[in-house]
């Protein structure tokens, strides 16, 4: 079983930062080099959750 976008995104950018700088760390999720992570950041739940809040109704997430 796949994980969920958010805890993936999450696991593997703590995992990727956990032993550089802030500013290195940074520049790594900046340049895209966290594939999960910009999975994430570009699905279509990234953009539900604030149209959902933006239409003050409950979010359909669909994880992808």
């Amino acid at each position: 079983m796949r994980a969920p976008l958010a805890i993936a995104g999450t696991k593997e950018t703590v995992r990727a930062c956990e032993d550089v700088s802030v500013a290195a760390g940074h520049r790594l999720i900046d340049e895209g080099k966290i594939i999960n992570y910009e999975r994430m950041r570009h699905s279509e739940d990234a953009k539900e959750g604030p149209l959902a809040f933006a239409e003050k109704r409950e979010p359909v997430w669909k994880g992808r």
